[in-house]
């Protein structure tokens, strides 16, 4: 079998598939211009660069930011310390809110402006 972002979405845990969808669907309403493709075994947005990926953990699912660490001083949500690249824990369909969604929108609105290489 062919693996799409399609059968990534299909083979999530069952009890995280509605976050990692409910994810799926905000990053394409806010970005519908950028390019949905698997990298790493993940689903990937890209717009001039990679924007995010979305990764089901064990008992949550990572929205990760390749451009995070330029906006963790803006959002308490973002966790982690590497150079570039941070997540954000969604542990409930109901965290899937608005906060996320300007996360989303600014994550995106930075690759428009200042686009970044992550290596």
């Amino acid at each position: 079998m062919t693996k799409t972002p399609d059968t990534y979405y299909a083979q999530v845990e069952e009890s995280l598939a509605p976050i990692a969808l409910a994810l799926r669907e905000a990053v394409q309403l806010a970005g519908p211009a950028l390019t949905e493709k698997l990298a790493w075994g993940f689903p990937c947005y890209v717009g001039k660069e990679r924007v995010f990926s979305i990764a089901a953990q064990t008992s949550w699912v990572n929205l990760q930011l390749w451009y995070g660490a330029a906006l963790a001083h803006r959002f308490d949500r973002i966790e982690g310390t590497g150079k570039s690249l941070r997540h954000v824990k969604v542990h409930a369909l109901s965290e899937v809110d608005d906060e996320l969604a300007e996360i989303i929108r600014a994550a995106i609105a930075l690759d428009a402006s200042d686009p970044q290489r992550v290596a």
